[in-house]
């Protein structure tokens, strides 16, 4: 959004400095039988030598306006991306709303035997107002959905580490404001078999938190261990908890330079095990 705003002020800067170049050297034209303008010296006054430049090259007078048109096409793009994504997410949640209460998708949930793109579960975040359906898998089709499961974590509400990314800018951006979630806020799943309650932590040992009351903590794209089982205990606990989950995201919003992460543990809610369980 910041991206769009800045394109968006860069482009009526741009047209308006044109309009105003061009009007001043329309006035500036001599009358035909006026002789010829001498040129003037850029050091004592730059705008009079671009309007004369502009006066005496057509070329460049051209190339102003297709540097603006360009410019002007460049920011509908980026306004417009956002909105075309959201509405891609919005037609796909519609279809994962319907696929997730069929009987069809709950046996094949317990069979261990969705595919990529799959109805998994609902999450809902009451803090930040999130309830999304997250689906199975985390490619680029998958994460049209707005959220996917990471395929080698554990299943919704079983032991181990479930794992689970979002967008933040784009398709629906479910995980826009991860960064707002605090210590104690609630994470809602919802399966095709039961739900359970997932209950935010701080950072884990070694971990700064993004903010004094935020929950989440920064790291880089390839330390996978996040999504995996916890060897070490947070303080005031005596071993790691044996349910956990992680929420995954691009930080900070608009780069995918680094990744923003919420832990939270089980406890309330215990799904009926899919007969196929990865050994997270």
């Amino acid at each position: 959004m910041v991206v769009a705003l800045v394109a968006g002020a860069l482009i009526v800067v741009l047209v308006a400095w044109q309009a105003a170049l061009l009007t001043a050297t329309k006035a500036r034209q001599p009358a035909p039988a006026a002789p010829a303008v001498p040129v003037v010296p850029f050091r004592k006054d730059p705008q009079g030598w671009i309007i004369n430049a502009l006066r005496r090259k057509k070329w460049l007078r051209r190339s102003l306006s297709l540097g603006s048109l360009g410019a002007f096409v460049f920011a509908i793009g980026v306004l417009g991306y956002p909105f075309y994504t959201n509405m891609v997410q919005s037609r796909i949640q519609d279809r994962l709303n319907h696929q997730l209460a069929s009987p069809e998708l709950r046996q094949k949930y317990l069979a261990g035997q969705l595919q990529e793109g799959d109805s998994l579960t609902r999450i809902k975040i009451p803090a930040i107002d999130v309830d999304v359906v997250v689906v199975e898998g985390t490619g680029e089709d998958a994460l049209r959905a707005g959220a996917g499961h990471y395929t080698e974590t554990a299943m919704p509400c079983t032991d181990g580490t479930v794992g689970i990314a979002g967008h933040r800018t784009t398709y629906g951006r479910p995980f826009a404001n991860l960064d707002l979630l605090k210590p104690g806020d609630t994470i809602t799943l919802q399966t095709p078999v039961g739900s359970c309650t997932y209950e935010i932590l701080p950072p884990p040992p070694k971990r700064q938190p993004l903010n004094d009351t935020s929950a989440g903590f920064v790291i880089n794209p390839n330390e996978i261990q996040v999504i995996q089982r916890p060897d070490i205990a947070r303080a005031g606990e005596a071993s790691p908890p044996p349910a956990l989950l992680t929420l995954t995201t691009c930080h900070p919003k608009g780069s995918a330079a680094k990744r923003l992460v919420i832990q939270a543990k089980l406890v309330t809610g215990q799904s009926a095990s899919p007969s196929a369980q990865p050994g997270a």
